[in-house]
């Protein structure tokens, strides 16, 4: 795969690019309009679909003007973008609808240049490379799809439920590549650093059982079997107490640790 600096960015506060410069967005309404539709790239998107998922709460009375308004600074401001081999700019396209609130617009870019569609596609192969049992070229899709993320994704949107439901699932693609990206350093030999980021994710996601059996077996690689049965046994006393349940993956690590082997459990 080859180098790819998206000119769009929706993994942190939403950005664009040009020549490697940040370009002035304008408002977050306008940030919003424009995030909706790189994330329906090349799909219509109704102006009562821009009214509901822009505002948090019910759009004001002046809400469909606004979005007109956007649109025309989004659509100048996107002419000075080029993407493609053949230079050509992102295009902002109107679809007239019978009604005022079906007006649609489309907008058109080149996949690679959102960071969004170039964390998935980055995702997609290092999954592929796992799968095929090239953990070096997964260990590397994972580490650059990594190095997209800026924080919360649409940091500085205002939560409407679209944007929150949005995060959400964002969130917990995030979550499962972290997990991915710990569990190939551990298949390639580097426990340390696996360790480390294990405990970390542990300490944001303490209910995760899969993040426990990872570390476990991370902390039992790098010699600190005591630890990782204290851990793998305060969890199973937890879910016991907390939830009157047993995980059998927090089971069978243990028994795994007990007989010394320490391998047992579910990846990620």
């Amino acid at each position: 795969m080859t180098a790819i600096t998206p000119r769009f960015r929706l993994l942190g506060p939403v950005q664009a690019t040009h020549h490697g410069t940040e370009t002035p967005l304008g408002p977050p309404q306008r940030r919003a309009v424009l995030a909706i539709l790189l994330l329906s790239p090349g799909q219509a998107v109704t102006i009562a679909t821009l009214r509901e998922r822009v505002w948090a709460g019910p759009p004001p009375a002046s809400a469909t003007q606004a979005v007109h308004v956007h649109i025309h600074h989004l659509r100048h401001l996107l002419r000075q973008f080029t993407d493609g081999a053949d230079g050509a700019p992102p295009r902002l396209v109107t679809h007239p609808g019978h009604a005022p609130d079906q007006v649609s617009y489309v907008l058109h870019t080149a996949p690679q240049t959102i960071d969004l569609t170039v964390f998935r596609d980055l995702l997609e192969d290092g999954e592929s490379a796992e799968n095929d049992g090239d953990t070096e070229t997964a260990l590397a899709r994972y580490d650059t799809a990594l190095n997209l993320w800026r924080g919360e994704p649409l940091a500085d949107l205002q939560p409407s439920a679209y944007v929150r439901s949005v995060r959400l699932g964002l969130a917990e693609i995030h979550l499962d590549l972290g997990k991915r990206h710990a569990a190939t350093l551990l298949a390639l030999g580097a426990a340390a650093r696996a360790t480390a980021e294990l405990q970390d994710l542990h300490a944001h996601h303490p209910a995760d059982e899969s993040i426990v059996v990872l570390l476990t077996r991370a902390l039992h690689a790098t010699g600190a079997h005591t630890r990782a049965l204290r851990l793998v046994t305060d969890e199973l006393d937890r879910w016991k107490r907390d939830y009157g349940l047993l995980p059998p993956a927090l089971l069978d690590q243990r028994n795994s640790l007990v007989h010394g082997d320490g391998r047992t459990g579910a990846a990620p």
